[in-house]
C-alpha cells in the first residue's frame, strides 16, 4: 500500500480520524448549550473542533462569561443536531483559523457520519 501525500487528502479526513479516536467533539458554549457563529455569508453555523485547545485558540474575543469549550460525544451530538437545525443552523463548521471557518459541512452529512461512527465502532 502506498502512503498517499498528506497535502493531498482530504482535510476533513484528519477530522474524522480524531472524532473516532476521542470518541466526540469540542464546541463552544455554557450550561444553556451550544454557541452558534454567524459566517461571513449570514449563516448560523455550529463550531466543531477536535480538541479544547483549538476551541480556547478559536473562540471571539466577544465571549460570555461562563462559556467554555464543551465535550459532545457522538451520542451528544446525535441529539443536538436536530436542535440546531430547528434553531436555524444548517451546518457545522470543522476547522478554523483566527475564528474564520475554513470548512464547513451540512448537519445532514455531519450525522450520516457519525451514524457511520456508531455502527463501525466496537461494542
Amino acid at each position: 500500500m502506498t502512503r498517499q501525500d498528506p497535502s493531498r487528502l482530504d482535510p476533513i479526513d484528519g477530522v474524522w480520524d480524531d472524532l473516532a479516536a476521542g470518541g466526540g467533539l469540542w464546541a463552544w458554549g455554557d450550561d444553556d448549550g451550544v454557541v452558534p457563529w454567524t459566517d461571513r455569508e449570514g449563516r448560523e453555523v455550529v463550531p466543531l473542533w477536535t480538541g479544547p485547545e483549538q476551541a480556547e485558540a478559536e473562540v471571539r474575543a466577544d465571549a460570555e462569561p461562563g462559556e467554555a469549550p464543551v465535550f459532545l460525544d457522538v451520542d451528544a451530538l446525535l441529539e443536538a443536531i436536530p436542535e440546531w437545525m430547528a434553531a436555524g443552523v444548517g451546518e457545522a463548521g470543522l476547522q478554523s483559523e483566527g475564528g474564520r471557518l475554513l470548512l464547513t459541512l451540512p448537519l445532514a452529512e455531519l450525522t450520516e457520519r457519525l451514524l457511520r461512527l456508531q455502527v463501525d465502532r466496537p461494542a
